[in-house]
């Protein structure tokens, strides 16, 4: 009996002595000591990975990565995603919000600025150069490698976009292409500090990804140096809805990145949309998500991961539900992470075997050539 009183819980042990009484054939006992109150039951708290989705796209709270608490747990939800839709959102991703609010800031001044002041760091007018400014109507998003459909497309359909990218001097997409000293002070330095802070998050999902696909951790994040990525802001001008929603005109036309991963920064306008996973050609509204990176998984990935991860098409139109108006102002800034270009990769291990093969060869740098497709310049 008294080893099921230990076992209750202090309030509810009857208050009577534990030393017993001899009888008259028997010695006295010795006393048995009362027994110590139970530890309290240490509760742990169980993590929520998947917070919840928007547009039917997961939002993954990537903290449990960074710090070692869920890293298999994190990765694997990071991978499900890309394998599905190609997109998620992670937030507690490691950069603060207050520093993303202070790039679109420099972006809002930046675009604010005069064309001729703009013009001052002109895009060189070569497609596979991500550097410098490119004024509204100049470029045109397709999936099209043909410059005379692609022309036929942008007459009909224009992107009335304009951005400005930048990244590293030594890339071979070109050297930096900044404002002349002196004007819009501090904006140079802010996109550079800007560009390697996205670059810490981008080996963090990287190596993220490669634990999901039971490789070294680092072994995705070492093709990737920070060279070869670049960083993009973005102003959609407001424009006649209705004329969006016609066709006569387009912010971003359908297409996928060629990049392995890209992030995406963008304000609380909407607009973007992804292509159904089930239903091919039909696209969901995936709205913004505060305080939430949204990642995708660009076509170099997907040729990486053997067809295992997903690169799907994309575009921005009018916000969800506006017909008629003229649409807000909408900024993004996306950071495009690409391999190396001068490394060879080939399919993961891991991702073939006998029964599923390679489905592609070994490649030199991202596709950037045949896939300047997806940023076709006038």
């Amino acid at each position: 009996m008294l080893s099921v009183l230990r076992s209750l819980p202090v309030p509810f042990r009857r208050s009577f002595s534990l030393r017993r009484r001899p009888t008259k054939s028997s010695a006295p006992q010795a006393e048995v000591p009362a027994p110590s109150a139970p530890k309290p039951t240490q509760v742990v708290e169980e993590r929520q990975i998947v917070l919840g989705e928007a547009g039917g796209i997961p939002i993954i709270d990537f903290s449990g990565f960074l710090d070692g608490s869920a890293r298999d747990d994190v990765s694997k939800a990071l991978f499900d995603a890309f394998k599905r839709y190609g997109f998620v959102y992670l937030k507690n991703f490691g950069l603060p919000t207050a520093e993303v609010d202070e790039m679109f800031e420099w972006s809002k001044k930046f675009f604010s600025q005069s064309m001729e002041v703009k013009m001052l760091a002109p895009h060189p007018g070569v497609p596979h150069i991500n550097r410098g400014y490119i004024a509204p109507g100049v470029e045109k998003f397709t999936q099209s490698n043909d410059s005379e459909e692609v022309a036929q497309i942008r007459h009909k359909e224009p992107d009335l976009i304009e951005n400005f990218s930048c990244g590293h001097d030594e890339s071979i997409l070109g050297k930096n292409i900044w404002l002349p000293e002196g004007v819009l002070p501090g904006f140079n330095e802010a996109c550079q500090k800007f560009y390697w802070k996205c670059y810490d998050v981008e080996i963090s999902i990287l190596k993220a990804i490669a634990v999901a696909l039971g490789l070294p951790e680092d072994h995705l994040a070492k093709s990737h140096s920070g060279r070869d990525q670049s960083l993009r802001l973005m102003h959609y001008p407001s424009v006649p809805a209705q004329k969006l929603n016609d066709g006569e005109m387009s912010r971003i036309g359908a297409h996928s990145d060629f990049s392995s991963i890209t992030l995406l920064f963008q304000d609380d306008v909407g607009g973007l949309e992804v292509e159904s996973p089930d239903r091919p050609g039909e696209f969901m509204s995936v709205p913004p998500v505060p305080r939430a990176v949204m990642v995708n998984a660009g076509d170099f990935l997907q040729r990486w991961s053997n067809d295992q991860i997903r690169s799907a098409l994309h575009r921005v139109r009018a916000p969800p539900g506006m017909k008629d108006g003229m649409t807000p102002d909408r900024y993004s800034i996306p950071y495009f992470c690409c391999t190396d270009f001068d490394l060879t990769v080939d399919c993961l291990p891991g991702t073939y075997s006998e029964t599923n093969p390679k489905k592609y060869e070994p490649i030199t740098n991202p596709p950037v050539w045949d896939s300047a497709r997806s940023c076709n310049l006038v």
